[in-house]
């Protein structure tokens, strides 16, 4: 009887362990990055984990996907680390400072933040201001109320700092020491484990979420070097194809470059379905001109591309390189 009493009460799990998620932020910071953290928090939501640790080697990246993790972190309700294990610069700073709580590997540098343009010079002083006011939002909307102060010395180079002995005229990029000093770490560790002690989860199962290929190949294909060549090699063999007779290799090689442009733009989230129906109207019309004396069509097949590649692009300014070139 006590038995069969006994059956009927739920199972307890007493010895259920705390769950921890931990998503990689390394190379460049942009939104086929975005996608995956994206991903990736919305799998520990929906797996109830009790912590999110961001294991961090980055050396910046685009201001837009930075702005956008930011958002990711500040909207789930899991707590969130930022676990500096080699760097977090310039963007990668900023995420850092939306992470609830900041540790960082001794040989580890955060800072150096001030926006660039894809040419190597400061952004210009729109920018700057916006990214300055960002940074320092960062940091005071942290639950450890950090002093934007060091924030801010990270993207303006013209503020003195004598606590670190920091003259004006460069970036502040904190070491682990450091960080530690003016608040922007909670403890310096050697390792994966040591965040997890200082969180007294040491017992904890620790979830690595991978990314997966199609994230892998929209961060390749993505990438601002990549673009441009893609363009170019899809422009070349289709107008080589065109004064050549039947189909191959050349025209093979366009068309390719043109589906994985568009592929690794819909799975970072630049392009819909839409900018590639517009852009197979374009390229429509101007086969059709080939039949159809007048020129019209193909200005209008021409101009259709042409929108479609820099709706599907990052950035119209960024496009419209990548077309030029």
């Amino acid at each position: 009887i006590l038995l069969s009493f006994l059956l009927l009460i739920p199972s307890i799990p007493v010895f259920a362990k705390d769950t921890v998620y931990e998503i990689t932020i390394d190379e460049e910071i942009e939104m086929g990055l975005h996608e995956y953290i994206k991903r990736s928090i919305h799998e520990a939501e929906q797996a109830r984990a009790d912590v999110i640790i961001l294991n961090m080697h980055t050396p910046g990246g685009t201001i837009d996907a930075a702005v956008k993790i930011g958002k990711l972190l500040d909207q789930t309700a899991i707590p969130t680390v930022a676990f500096v294990n080699t760097n977090a610069i310039s963007a990668g700073a900023y995420i850092a400072l939306h992470a609830d709580h900041i540790y960082m590997m001794s040989t580890a540098t955060m800072g150096s933040a001030a926006p660039i343009n894809t040419s190597g010079n400061t952004a210009g002083d729109k920018v700057e201001s916006y990214w300055l006011g960002e940074m320092k939002s960062a940091a005071e909307s942290s639950i450890h109320k950090r002093n934007p102060i060091y924030a801010e010395a990270m993207v303006d180079g013209s503020i003195e700092l004598p606590k670190l002995n920091k003259p004006a005229g460069s970036l502040l990029t904190l070491t682990a020491k450091e960080a530690l000093q003016v608040g922007y770490s909670e403890g310096t560790v050697q390792s994966l484990d040591g965040v997890l002690e200082a969180l007294e989860m040491v017992d904890s199962e620790v979830v690595s979420v991978e990314q997966t290929f199609s994230e892998k190949l929209a961060r390749f294909i993505t990438n601002p070097i990549i673009v441009p060549i893609l363009l170019s090699i899809a422009s070349i063999g289709l107008v080589v194809e065109l004064y050549s007779p039947g189909f191959g290799v050349p025209g093979t090689m366009g068309l390719a470059s043109l589906g994985m442009f568009f592929f690794g733009h819909m799975v970072a989230g630049f392009a819909g379905y839409e900018t590639l129906i517009v852009f197979a109207i374009g390229l429509i019309l101007i086969i059709a001109e080939l039949f159809v004396p007048g020129g019209i069509i193909g200005i209008i097949g021409g101009a259709l591309i042409i929108g479609s590649l820099l709706f599907a692009g990052e950035s119209f300014a960024h496009m419209a390189y990548s077309i030029l070139i």
